[in-house]
């Protein structure tokens, strides 16, 4: 647990500096929505990650169960999110916003995965 919060943490800080980083998104990376998308993606992987750690400890099938629900839990999360603030805001973010959501929810499904993997097999 203590490699996947090290792993997650500076994933997602990076990924937050990298949103200054770069020119076309740095309008939005000023905005406090940014932080508020990838602190959220965070607290929702952890929340899954702990999951997928006590199903791992139960049997086989509950940890692919968890490993498959977690992922399917994030895709419909994003699909929402990004829906909602498509309809609801909208605005001149809004190509920028579904970009970074897409970044964390890459990046925090691969860490998610890769992590998943090493506590299946222990």
């Amino acid at each position: 647990m203590k490699e996947y919060l090290l792993i997650s943490v500076t994933g997602n800080a990076a990924l937050f500096a990298l949103g200054w980083a770069v020119p076309g998104f740095k309008d939005f990376a000023a905005d406090s929505l940014w932080l508020i998308l990838v602190a959220g993606y965070w607290a929702l992987t952890l929340l899954l990650f702990r999951w997928i750690v006590k199903a791992s400890k139960k049997s086989p099938i509950r940890f692919i169960t968890a490993v498959n629900g977690a992922t399917s839990i994030k895709m419909l999360v994003s699909l929402t999110i990004v829906t909602v603030y498509l309809a609801v805001v909208g605005g001149e973010h809004r190509v920028a916003f579904a970009f970074g959501l897409f970044a964390a929810f890459a990046l925090n499904t691969t860490i998610l995965v890769i992590q998943s993997q090493k506590t299946g097999r222990a």
